[in-house]
Order: C-alpha cells, then sequence, then structure tokens
C-alpha cells in the first residue's frame, strides 16, 4: 500500500467516524432520554426488573430492563408526556407519572420497590425536574406560545428570541441568530429533525442570503 493509499484511508475513517459523531449529536439534539435506577426499601440494587416506558401522546411502549446494577435507559425518546412502569415478580409495580420529557433532556429517575403486600401498585406523581446528565441548557416554548405570539411572516427564527440569551443581530448580509454573545457561525441548527445550516456560510438555512421560508403552521 502506498503512502497516498494509506493516507487516503486514515481520512475516511475520521470523516466516517466525525459523521458518525455528528449524527448522534443530532439525535440527541432533537430527542430526549430517561434513564434511572431501581432499588429495594432496603436500599438494594434490583436487577432483572421489567421496565417500560408509555408515551402518554403517540402510545407508543419501550421496553427494557435493569442490568446487574439495577440501572436503565431509554436512548433517543420523542418529546412529551411519559409513564415509566417497573415491575419484578415479588414487589408491587411502581408507577412513575406527570414526567415530561423535552428536546435535549435526560431525565433521571430513582425508584423503590417495596415488597408485594397490602398494595400491588405504588404511583409515583412528582417527576424530577433537574437533568444531572446534560450540562447544557433547554427551553421549550409550549404550543400555545407559537400558535399565539404575533409574529411576522411566521417565520420560527423570530420565535427564538423568545429564549434567555438568544438574539437576532444584523450579520454581513443578513440575519444572524446568536446564542449567549456567539456568532451565527458556530451555531448547529435542526427544524423538525432535519439539518437546518447553511453549508457554505455555516449560520442558519438563508441566514446571510435570500430568506429561506419554513413558516410556523
Amino acid at each position: 500500500m502506498t503512502t497516498f493509499t494509506k493516507r487516503l484511508a486514515i481520512f475516511t475513517i475520521i470523516f466516517f467516524e466525525i459523521g458518525l459523531r455528528c449524527l448522534n449529536a443530532q439525535v440527541q439534539a432533537t430527542n430526549g432520554s430517561i434513564q434511572g435506577d431501581v432499588t429495594d426499601s432496603a436500599g438494594a440494587v434490583i436487577p432483572g426488573a421489567a421496565v417500560e416506558a408509555d408515551a402518554v401522546d403517540t402510545g407508543a411502549i419501550r421496553r427494557a430492563t435493569t442490568d446487574g446494577s439495577g440501572h436503565f435507559d431509554f436512548l433517543s425518546l420523542q418529546p412529551g408526556q411519559y409513564v415509566v412502569k417497573i415491575s419484578k415478580t415479588g414487589f408491587a409495580t411502581t408507577i412513575q407519572e406527570n414526567l415530561s420529557l423535552t428536546v435535549g433532556r435526560t431525565a433521571t429517575l430513582r425508584l423503590t420497590l417495596k415488597v408485594a403486600g397490602t398494595s400491588e401498585s405504588v404511583i409515583v406523581s412528582s417527576a424530577p425536574l433537574v437533568d444531572v446528565v446534560t450540562a447544557s441548557s433547554t427551553t421549550t416554548l409550549p404550543e400555545q406560545t407559537i400558535a399565539t405570539t404575533p409574529v411576522l411572516g411566521r417565520k420560527f427564527e423570530d420565535l427564538l428570541t423568545l429564549t434567555p440569551g438568544v438574539s437576532i443581530s444584523q450579520g454581513p448580509d443578513g440575519d444572524e441568530i446568536n446564542i449567549n454573545g456567539q456568532r451565527g457561525i458556530f451555531n448547529n441548527i435542526s427544524l423538525d429533525g432535519g439539518d437546518y445550516n447553511n453549508g457554505f456560510f455555516g449560520e442558519q438555512s438563508g441566514g446571510q442570503r435570500a430568506a429561506v421560508e419554513a413558516p410556523v403552521s
């Protein structure tokens, strides 16, 4: 194998790995995750427990089993309301309700299974509000805000200014989205899970040239 061929092969491998990392980052950015640990009343981990994550809005069901350390996780879940159910023979079923999953959030649960006796199930109504896995900040605009906020042309970019730290500034040739003072060329924007970046200039599509219309319905 020649030196040029070796370099080409190394470049191809590096480019492929970068592509996979970018794809994984985009999936994480447009979805959320649920993870947790299951123990008994004495604090001992419970392996082999059946875990079910039910999407309230769509009816989709994801299933998993706790590992040897009592841990489980559901990756790349669509944002929305979820109910998580934990069950194992000899224990009362524990049901976690009111779990709201937003874009980029990892909800971490600490659930306890009680020995089956007078009750067949234990319902937990409260849900964790702090993401202890991700250091990044996220903001979710509720549907009512999007539907009722007066936006000229119904362009989604204008709704971004409702998020703390986000502003629209005048770039060399057009509007540029600034997040916490960072230049728009460093943003990575996706719309409905698809890439919405300008491949040449680096900002959002149409940001520095003719506008690309993606109206808010």
